[in-house]
């Protein structure tokens, strides 16, 4: 079967299973809370906690409440955190998905290929929440909504395409090599202090700022800013815009086709 009849009938099996899709992800979400007193508030509790943590240490602390790229630290650091939380929490799940969901793997009418849909929906909700959060804590450092904060759309979908060809590599390879978990939670914090969430890019000389933004996360942080911030249209970046997408067709592609690889041996190994 060729890539683009693939393609379809993946899209065709989404739409037709889009409420399956909707009750498996209100599925993960409580699971992930069961047993716990505070339930779902901890979605959004925890990364607040970590942003107020970093602001204190590096805004107050090192900083004295100062300003980073014309932008009140706080909002800075909000603005790029919460893109970085939503693709952390869902690359890091992703991981487990299958044997979380491994009663589905000898059905053969369902596509386990969907799996990671769910396990981004279910990570949405929080960043959902988060996202007014920072918009309000934007609006009370004078930052108010304008025409760019739709962008935000943009950069969400962008987002979730980067983490639909991670998620089918990673909770495909995870199966076969345990070790999968340990090294995507490694890249993950390697990642948050490689990628300029609470630093700016201008710290880094200019002939090895390539390093950093060939990381594509680099283009979702900095997008988040550009809309609630610094009000820059996504085409005003045209290059790194064109670099971000090939990197995300090239998981795309990658990923589908390992997990298409290795779906028929998951019932062997689970």
């Amino acid at each position: 079967m060729t890539i683009h009849k693939e393609f379809y009938y993946f899209l065709k099996d989404m739409y037709e299973k889009r409420f399956l899709i909707l009750q498996l992800s209100k599925r993960e979400i409580k699971s992930t809370f069961s047993g716990s007193f505070l339930g779902p508030v901890w979605i959004f509790l925890e990364p607040l906690a970590f942003m107020l943590i970093l602001w204190l240490f590096f805004g107050v602390g090192l900083r004295g409440g100062g300003s980073t790229e014309g932008a009140p630290f706080v909002v800075y650091l909000t603005t790029g955190m919460i893109s970085w939380f939503f693709f952390a929490q869902a690359f890091g799940a992703s991981t487990g998905l299958i044997p979380r969901y491994s009663f589905l793997v000898k059905k053969v009418d369902f596509r386990l290929g969907i799996l990671p849909i769910v396990n981004i929906l279910s990570s949405l909700v929080s960043h959902i929440v988060l996202i007014g959060v920072v918009i309000l804590i934007s609006m009370l450092n004078k930052f108010y909504p304008t025409f760019y904060f739709i962008q935000l759309f943009y950069y969400l979908f962008a987002t979730c395409i980067l983490l639909l060809g991670l998620g089918w590599m990673a909770s495909a390879i995870n199966v076969f090599i345990k070790d999968t978990a340990k090294l995507v939670s490694i890249m993950v914090q390697f990642g948050f202090w490689l990628t300029p969430i609470f630093w700016n890019i201008n710290m880094v000389p200019t002939k090895y700022q390539y390093l950093v933004k060939i990381n594509p996360m680099y283009y979702i942080v900095t997008g988040y800013r550009d809309s609630i911030v610094y009000q820059i249209p996504f085409w005003d970046k045209p290059y790194l815009t064109l670099y971000f997408w090939t990197v995300c067709c090239l998981f795309i592609l990658s990923g589908a086709i390992i997990f298409k690889r290795l779906r028929p041996h998951f019932a062997h190994v689970i």
